[in-house]
């Protein structure tokens, strides 16, 4: 098929026709309505393709201002991770690994005998031992070797990693925030599954230990291999922020509503603030509503509150305008350290208006009636999870809902 254009302004369609007229070729003149149609399809087509390059480079802008790290995680690899030595004063110096020795018993003197006397029985006190710290001891686990891992293809991970360091330079800090988001396209949630930070797990490389000293010793890729060896969770993404970045983005945010019980609003917890209500917090408020653990549910009112945190920031980007999430994203990327690829961040992106339609549900590790306090030597106030299947099955059952795993 050949076109051109007349002198008329009319387009001429020149076809051939080898049944009908014998291979002779015939003329038909398209409507100027037509040409019409044509020409605004083909302005829309260019305006579309412009559209489509300029928001591929503005989103690539956007995603430039990250921090990569480039450190992609195989739950399969079995290289052992880098163990860091670190800094000294992160245990007590007081607590000592070595038997403390008993002192001697003194001698006693020999008491001088009037004319007649016998020598009473020496009445020799009975010395107190100096009590020894018994070492830490090792859990049994209960989880067959055979156990199934947690992944799928239809619930996306993203590990939020918050870190307690000042400066990175010196020391990395501990993960006092390990929160699990998990996106589950069967059920349409959103999971935000808190780990408790004192939780008594063996981290690869290291031994038993504080669960948040996994980040300290070996960085993000070694509390992943911990979430999986103990929990059986594959998390290959992760985000990264420390306390004086939380403080910025809640700032950019414009603040997030939360609300406060009667006893978290006694005037410290959140500064100013010292009646029960919702508020709307700025971000040195929001740092310290989320760090508090003083109250009379300790850490587990705190990693209560670090979920509230989260849901409130997840509300306030859900109801953003195009323009306000912009701004908000051009001090929140720079923030952040993750090892997500670009490609999927776009992805996410793409998929943002189908998950704001998402329910958020909440789960704290390790679940209620499973575990105990504990004191141990050098690593001192601890949780020691009684069952960990138990705390397994709960993250299967409802993060993996609806989800065919293995």
């Amino acid at each position: 098929m050949n076109e051109r254009i007349d002198d008329e302004n009319e387009i001429e369609l020149v076809t051939a026709n080898a049944e009908g007229s014998g291979g002779k070729s015939g003329k038909k003149k398209l409507p100027k309505w037509a040409k019409a149609i044509i020409i605004i399809l083909a302005v829309l087509l260019c305006l579309a393709a412009g559209a489509y390059i300029f928001v591929s480079c503005k989103i690539d802008d956007y995603l430039n201002k990250i921090n990569y790290t480039h450190d992609p995680y195989d739950p399969f690899d079995t290289a052992p991770i880098h163990i860091d030595t670190l800094p000294p004063g992160y245990y007590d110096d007081k607590e000592t690994e070595a038997p403390t020795e008993a002192t001697a018993t003194p001698s006693l003197p020999t008491p001088t005998l009037a004319p007649g006397e016998t020598a009473a029985p020496t009445q020799i006190p009975t010395e107190t031992p100096t009590p020894t710290p018994s070492p830490s001891p090792i859990p049994t686990s209960d989880v067959d070797d055979d156990a199934v891992l947690l992944m799928s293809d239809k619930v996306y991970n993203i590990l939020i990693i918050g870190s307690d360091t000042r400066d990175i330079k010196e020391f990395r800090g501990n993960s006092d925030v390990m929160m699990l988001v998990s996106f589950n396209t069967v059920t349409q949630k959103i999971w935000l599954t808190s780990f408790h930070r004192d939780s008594y797990v063996h981290i690869p490389g290291v031994g038993y230990n504080k669960m948040n000293s996994a980040y300290a010793y070996g960085g993000a890729k070694l509390l992943q291999k911990t979430l999986q060896e103990d929990f059986l969770v594959v998390a290959p993404n992760y985000v990264i922020i420390d306390f004086t970045s939380f403080v910025k983005v809640v700032d950019a945010l414009g603040g997030i509503e939360i609300t406060l019980t009667q006893e978290e609003a006694n005037g410290s917890t959140v500064p100013g603030i010292t009646a029960p209500g919702t508020y709307t917090l700025n971000g040195t408020q929001a740092l310290n509503y989320a760090r508090e653990r003083h109250l009379s549910n300790d850490d587990w009112g705190r990693t209560q509150r670090h979920r509230n945190v989260v849901s409130a920031v997840i509300k306030k980007l859900k109801a953003q305008s195009v323009t306000e999430l912009l701004n908000t994203m051009d001090v929140l990327l720079p923030l952040i350290t993750t090892n997500i690829p670009k490609s999927e961040i776009k992805s996410i992106v793409s998929k943002a208006p189908e998950y704001s339609k998402y329910s958020v549900s909440e789960l704290s590790i390790p679940i209620n009636k499973t575990w105990h306090n504990d004191y141990y030597r050098r690593v001192t106030h601890v949780i020691v999870i009684d069952s960990m299947w138990k705390n397994i099955v709960a993250i299967r059952d409802k993060v993996y809902a609806g989800v065919e795993l293995g």
